[in-house]
């Protein structure tokens, strides 16, 4: 990574508001598919880490991640992967 960029961090289940600041203030939206966005800028890799590990102790099942460009977009022209490199539709 070569500066911030903007990541879009799908859980599942519903995160309540609260954990927001544990996760460095990422925009939480709970979506009506029982799973939580989190959203927002990650300035390097060392925090993108960060994050992941304490979802990882939340004990939160890890859905996707994906980077956003500038218009919250997915950046570039791949659909989406899950973790287990299943395509999402």
């Amino acid at each position: 990574m070569t500066g911030p960029a903007t990541y879009e961090i799908r859980v599942a289940g519903h995160l309540d508001d609260h954990w927001a600041a544990t996760l460095d203030d990422l925009v939480l939206v709970r979506l009506d598919d029982g799973t939580t966005s989190l959203t927002g800028p990650v300035v390097d890799q060392a925090q993108l880490h960060g994050v992941l590990a304490r979802i990882r102790d939340l004990g939160v099942p890890l859905l996707t991640l994906r980077t956003l460009d500038h218009a919250g977009t997915p950046a570039g022209t791949e659909r989406p992967r899950d973790l287990g490199g299943r395509e999402r539709r």
